[in-house]
């Protein structure tokens, strides 16, 4: 994995273009799109997010054009991280940490 465009959202979070399909051929060229809010909700779990810490989320965007477009949208705050919530790549249960 490496990353190919790291920035912040407008609201602050930290949030980075990843590039997985020299990992795995399966996933489009830097398709996935991750960001680092602090968690709204608590799960139970070591690994789970905790409310009011940092946690790694994460879309899986069709193409790298729709992940570079979100990217985007984030930074210039045309958009919220719900808006892609249709991307999600992780646990269904973590939506509400967002």
């Amino acid at each position: 994995m490496k990353v190919l465009k790291a920035g912040k959202s407008a609201s602050g979070v930290d949030i980075q273009i990843e590039e997985w399909h020299e990992n795995y051929s399966f996933m489009p060229y830097g398709s996935t799109l991750a960001f680092y809010p602090k968690s709204k909700a608590t799960h139970k779990g070591s690994y789970a997010p905790k409310a009011g810490e940092s946690h790694r989320f994460s879309f899986a965007f069709p193409s790298n054009e729709e992940a570079e477009a979100a990217f985007t949208a984030l930074g210039n705050g045309c958009s919220a991280f719900t808006d892609y919530l249709k991307y999600w790549d992780g646990k269904p249960e973590y939506k509400d940490c967002i």
